[in-house]
């Protein structure tokens, strides 16, 4: 398939070369043709990007469109060593640049990569779903960008520069796009002078566009023959009995147009620009954007699981979904910029912004389930009773009772070493957002230079606050190896983010080519959650007493107990089905925080740094420009929830320690053949120290002791002798498991990268990059390798490495720990290029006749950082190629335009995002093939 791929690229390209040279016409020929010159904001102030040192790329709404880029997801490609992801449950965008990001998307986690509107920071990854509409320029800066642009800018910074009013004319512009998948879209901008002092210009979009997966609704009812005899009516085997077994609370028939994957969104922009004086001007945005689109899921990845025991029996596309999506976030955004020339050499700049972010979020994330012919497919189970043992169970001592496993091929496992295990027929995950308001004001107010002097400075300060809420509740009647019930509700009414930095850059002109730069920034974190509150119940013991009575029960049939009447110790009269939950049973009923003890969260944490930058440029000549830095980046540091990590009230919020990072760079900008090609060039070498990385871990295995303080209260008699060390502990009943952050180690990111925009003739251009990348683990503590260790058994791949015993932090911890040293860090292909080829035909009567095609290519890249890359188990993404071609027929005279597009012409499955499933990869894919035609015009 990538060979194929390969080759339509290449004679796409080349056919379009050929015929843009033998069909070229003569008239609307400019003997001066060139590059215009584009002017970047990156050293916040205006310099010509062939003259600027740093990397950035920038892009205006033209270059955009061209792309069919609608918000920050699309934009990817069009940057070097760039990769963009999308968290499908908590809509938080993952920013990958030059091998560095953070997928901590929670109200209380930041980014690697600084997002700016119009220059102010915005806090939350959910921002970068904002819609990319009428705007001057994008610009994305590749590198720490801590001394200028500062906060949680250590990979790089992107900065979306809306489209100011002007008071050269009335005008505006109006398009309309329609598509496959029911695509539609309305967007226009008008721009109205009032008079020479006063500029308004307004701006609208609206997107709706149906999905392009198959969904159709979960009524899943389990006929299971535990004992293979032929019938369901055995002691442990299950009948279908006409009820789904999953959750039917929420579940209901969706059209094409409320399902997964589909598109409702739309954003309004209105801008001020007013000017007083000469000296004084004054801008004023307002923003509004509101997204109802349900969110997209992780499927399956049937590509990969071709042939294997869990191959797919459906299409790629097939999703049965029992929690149809459901999103509503809106977000306000007001930024004001004043400028004013206190002197002729001295400008003051003060921006201050105010947003708020708000969104509530349903997902389903189990819309695939363990497949009936993996050999493991059955329960394994560990239940907890006061009366005796059944039969075919060991231990019966009244505590815990270990029964056997129910698997369809247990010889087989044992024989293998993996007897404990096994695949429980489904799962029934949904993450619910109920609630979230994130508010945030932001200023920052400089005074630079803007003398003919040698020297020439900036100095400024930033702060900000965020003010946070946000209720996330999980429930997973089908959880943790045992199937059993699992509800967790999340409730943080105030968590605060506060910010404060100064910052100082100077350049010092050393002659008429050289300058030399230096800059520091001092930044102060503190992060306090005020009142925070984790409510967690699992399985059939305390404190869940009264979470099975018939008024107050979430759970249906009870998969702990197959063949059982769950009674013992609760008062419960179980089993509850589906078809008696309503919309108060759960987590999904306000009652469910009444019925739980709970852990407090409050906590607060402070960290200080100081970054710094020292670089320098020479203009070689007046087409070739030198410059080279090296420039520091931080991340503030910050804790997780708190976690019971013995279901015994003793809790650990998991704090974690600043990131940092050093940044060594070379770079050249050049204007070659009479100004008709521009090449951007550099080198960077980057060293990152305590990385955070935050992920889901089982902080606590069944069994494990954990010692209590000696003024512990023991109210349910729980505690015992420590079989070591000394005093008592709690043993704990079960797995114990959080989303936690950690600092895990060190990386080398070292690369090389190339950008290029020629016009080879009068009508003809190609732009684009190449780059390449080294993002290698140089330190990583107590990795392991427990990547699908059965499944990789099972398929005759490389095994996992045995189990063995570390002292970690005084404890000794079991586990299969492998070196990571070596490995890639996930999202960084070693290779990736795109290439845009776009051809004029000037036709006659001012009409032109303009095809364009964009290709992409990358190398393979991994989505964890044991970069398995065997079989169906490959951890991230083969390399791959994609295209775009578009078409269009412009009359410039008239000033309007269409254009015919097809995207991912290859039909190419992408995945922005993977993880593991029950049994095999599941997968986050890009969009197929799809096309449409736009209209424009200018008026």
């Amino acid at each position: 398939m990538f060979k194929q791929n390969k080759n339509i690229v290449r004679n796409a390209l080349v056919a379009a070369v050929a015929l843009s040279v033998n069909s070229y016409a003569q008239e609307g020929m400019d003997e001066d043709y060139g590059i215009d010159e584009i002017i970047v904001t990156s050293t916040k102030r205006e310099t010509s990007l062939m003259e600027t040192a740093v990397a950035v790329s920038a892009f205006g709404q033209e270059s955009l469109d061209n792309q069919g880029v609608k918000n920050l997801l699309d934009i990817g490609d069009m940057v070097p060593n760039m990769q963009i992801a999308l968290s499908p449950s908590d809509s938080g965008v993952q920013v990958v640049v030059r091998g560095l990001t953070s997928n901590n998307f929670t109200e209380i986690g930041d980014p690697t990569v600084a997002m700016h509107f119009d220059g102010l920071y915005s806090p939350r990854p959910q921002a970068g779903l904002a819609l990319m509409y009428d705007v001057e320029r994008v610009e994305i800066s590749r590198g720490p960008q801590g001394t200028l642009f500062g906060r949680n800018s250590t990979a790089g910074s992107i900065n979306v520069i809306s489209a100011r009013p002007n008071f050269d004319q009335q005008e505006g512009k109006i398009e309309v796009e329609m598509g496959k998948y029911a695509q539609r879209t309305v967007k226009g901008w008008f721009n109205l002078p009032v008079n020479d002092k006063l500029a308004l210009r307004a701006s609208v979009l609206k997107e709706t566009a149906d999905t392009w997966y198959n969904q159709t609704q979960d009524k899943f009812d389990l006929a299971w023959d535990t004992d293979g005899d032929g019938s369901t009516t055995g002691a442990y085997d299950v009948a279908a009995d006409g009820i789904p077994n999953v959750d039917q609370r929420r579940n209901r028939e969706v059209s094409d147009s409320d399902a997964y994957g589909s598109v409702d969104r739309s954003g309004a922009r209105l801008g001020m620009r007013f000017e007083p004086t000469n000296d004084v001007s004054l801008d004023l945005i307002a923003d509004y954007f509101q997204d109802k689109s349900p969110g997209g899921l992780s499927l399956k990845d049937c590509e990969k699981a071709e042939g294997t025991f869990f191959a797919c029996e459906e299409d790629q596309y097939d999703v049965s979904v029992n929690v149809p999506g459901e999103m509503d976030m809106t977000m306000l955004g007001l930024r004001s910029v004043l400028t004013w020339d206190i002197t002729e050499d001295v400008v003051f700049e003060g921006r201050v912004g105010y947003s708020q972010q708000k969104r509530s979020q349903v997902h389903d994330a189990s819309t695939v389930y363990a497949d009936p012919d993996h050999p493991a497919y059955g329960i394994t189970r560990t239940w907890y009773d006061d009366n005796a043992a059944p039969d075919g169970c060991t231990g019966g001592n009244g505590s815990m009772v270990e029964c056997p496993n129910l698997v369809n091929n247990l010889p087989l496992l044992e024989s293998l070493g993996y007897g404990d295990v096994a695949m429980q027929p489904f799962n029934d995950l949904s993450l619910s957002t109920n609630y979230s308001d994130y508010r945030s004001v932001v200023s920052e107010l400089q005074l630079k230079s803007q003398s003919d002097s040698n020297l020439q400075w900036i100095t400024g300060v930033f702060y900000m606050k965020e003010d946070n809420e946000i209720r996330f509740d999980v429930e997973d009647p089908f959880c943790c190896g045992g199937v059993l019930p699992l509800a967790q509700s999340f409730v943080q009414p105030e968590r605060l983010v506060e910010s404060l930095a100064g910052f100082v850059q100077f350049d010092y002109k050393v002659n008429e080519q050289l300058n030399l730069t230096a800059g520091y920034r001092y930044t102060h974190d503190t992060k306090e959650d005020i009142g925070g509150r984790n409510y967690i119940t699992a399985g059939y013991r305390q404190p869940n007493i009264g979470l099975y009575d018939p008024a107050a029960s979430f759970w249906m049939e009870s998969w702990t107990r197959v063949g059982l009447e769950p009674t013992a110790g609760i008062g419960g009269t179980g089993p509850y089905q589906s078809d008696v939950l309503n919309n108060d049973m759960g987590t999904a009923g306000d009652d469910f925080l009444n019925r739980l003890q709970y852990s407090d969260n409050s906590h607060k944490g402070a960290w200080s740094k100081g970054t710094w930058k020292v670089g320098f440029d020479y203009l070689l000549n007046d087409d070739l420009f030198l410059y080279g830095s090296v420039a520091t980046g931080y991340k503030s540091g910050g804790f997780g929830d708190s976690v019971d990590i013995c279901d015994c009230n003793i809790t650990d919020t998991f704090d974690y320690d600043p990131e940092n990072n050093i940044t060594y760079e070379l770079g050249f900008k050049a204007t070659m053949l009479d100004g008709k090609l521009n090449l951007l060039g550099n080198v960077f070498l980057m060293d990152n120290t305590d990385l955070q990385d935050t992920f889901y871990a089982t902080i606590t295995g069944v069994g494990a002791e954990i010692q209590v303080p000696a003024d512990y209260d023991d109210t349910e008699g729980r505690t015992d002798v420590c079989t070591t060390g000394e005093g008592d502990c709690v043993i704990v009943g079960r797995d114990i498991g959080t989303l936690i952050t950690q600092n895990i180690g060190e990386t080398r990111n070292m690369g090389v990268e190339l950008e290029f925009d020629w016009r080879p003739y009068n009508g003809g251009r190609v732009n684009g990059w190449v780059a390449w990348l080294d993002s290698e683990i140089t330190e990583l503590d107590n990795s392991q390798d427990n990547w699908f260790c059965l499944e990789r058994a099972l398929l005759g791949l490389t095994n996992c490495p045995d189990k063995t015993t570390r002292t970690i932090d005084g404890n000794d911890i079991e586990g299969r720990y492998q070196s990571f040293v070596g490995n890639a860090m996930p999202w960084s292909p070693e290779y990736s290029a795109t290439v845009t080829f776009e051809h004029n035909w000037y036709l006659y009567n001012g009409i032109r006749l303009s095809p364009i095609v964009s290709a992409h290519w990358q190398d393979e890249m991994f989505f964890d950082k044991g970069n398995f890359d065997e079989g169906a188990l490959h951890s991230g993404q083969d390399a791959f190629a994609t295209a775009d071609v578009a078409l269009r027929l412009i009359n410039e005279e008239s000033a309007w335009a269409v254009e015919l597009y097809v995207r991912n012409v290859t039909d190419e499955v992408v995945r922005n995002w993977a993880d593991r499933g029950p049994g095999f990869m599941r997968a986050s894919l890009g969009k197929p093939r799809h096309y449409g035609v736009k209209f424009n015009m200018a008026f």
